[in-house]
């Protein structure tokens, strides 16, 4: 039976990449609001440990392990009450269950609908991601104050920022703006033309200092913008993602396509300006004030194809993208709430 007020021992999975991560940590903040002394561990994808690593509302990250025995005894040993499972997923819904975690809150998952769940809710992916993930905790009654992602830097990273701004002269007043030119697929980015033509329009206009940043395999795409403009940028790469979150949040904007930094960005808090045309921008676009999504207007597929229904229609992806001109960026910055 459950009982809110003797739930002390809770445990949070979400086995995601970089940008997922980052927007279920509304629900972390939502639990610890509740369950002020409880002890809350979050299991993780491995490499992703970093992104919450910092975070004052857990008492522990784990990292999932492939080894299923070690992984459930891993989470026998830890007692846990309660099992809150942010994805649709049956084989991690089973690990709690055979971990014996008594009371079990999640999606109604792919393939095994409400079975082994105390508490279900519907995978709804119609709506923001956070909204989706937030409401498994609705289901238990949670009030949402806050549904805007966080993430906390660490001192660590804060000194290497602080290093990496004062060797490359980035601390003598002029605005840092950031720009973003990869993503996970290629119908997804912005050309890197635009990159180069955008990337010259803000030195020339607001007298900043650009800086590339890059993820994974993402290094050569960085560079060959920095190569074309007419200034000189600062090209970013091997970075740990706690690193790219100080960094981000000493940026006074930042210029992405939908891809993992984009939702890093928003999570510390900087203006952020997304550019959307292969993905749907209700779901993954951030819909706070501070933040900003451009994305052509009229196409139909961007409200109702899924990541992987995208892949079958690169081609208007790409229209769509190429639909976006630098000068609309620049539109969009002046009616922004950021100060240069």
């Amino acid at each position: 039976m459950y009982a809110p007020d003797k739930i002390k021992r809770i445990l949070i999975i979400r086995l995601a990449p970089l940008g997922e991560t980052v927007l279920t940590t509304p629900v972390i903040r939502a639990l610890r609001q509740n369950y002020q002394d409880a002890y809350i561990a979050y299991m993780v994808a491995p490499v992703r440990e970093d992104l919450v690593s910092a975070n004052p509302h857990l008492n522990e990250v784990l990292v999932y392990q492939s080894s299923i025995p070690k992984l459930i005894y891993q989470l026998v040993r830890r007692k846990f009450q309660m099992a809150v499972v942010l994805q649709p997923t049956f084989r991690l819904v089973l690990h709690t269950f055979l971990a014996r975690i008594p009371f079990r809150v999640g999606f109604e998952t792919n393939t095994g609908g409400r079975r082994l769940l105390h508490v279900s809710v519907p995978n709804n992916t119609s709506q923001h991601e956070t909204q989706r993930y937030l409401d498994v905790v609705r289901a238990l009654d949670i009030e949402v104050k806050n549904d805007e992602p966080e993430v906390f830097v660490s001192d660590k990273s804060r000194e290497w920022c602080n290093n990496f701004l004062g060797n490359h002269n980035l601390n003598d007043g002029k605005p840092i703006i950031g720009l973003n030119p990869g993503a996970a697929t290629s119908y997804r980015r912005w050309s890197t033309d635009n990159f180069t033509v955008l990337g010259d329009m803000l030195c020339t206009t607001y007298n900043a200092h650009v800086v590339i940043t890059t993820g994974p395999n993402e290094k050569t795409l960085a560079q060959q913008v920095a190569k074309q403009m007419k200034h000189t940028p600062i090209v970013v790469d091997d970075v740990s993602p706690m690193q790219l979150a100080a960094l981000l949040q000493r940026c006074h904007l930042y210029i992405s396509n939908d891809t993992g930094p984009m939702h890093l960005s928003t999570a510390v808090e900087t203006p952020t300006i997304a550019l959307f045309g292969g993905s749907n921008p209700t779901q993954w676009g951030p819909p706070w004030e501070k933040h900003t999504v451009i994305a052509r207007q009229g196409c139909e597929l961007m409200p109702t194809l899924s990541p992987k229904e995208w892949d079958d229609h690169a081609n208007v992806a790409k229209d769509n993208m190429n639909a976006i001109k630098p000068e609309m960026v620049l539109d969009a910055m002046e009616k922004m709430k950021w100060t240069p």
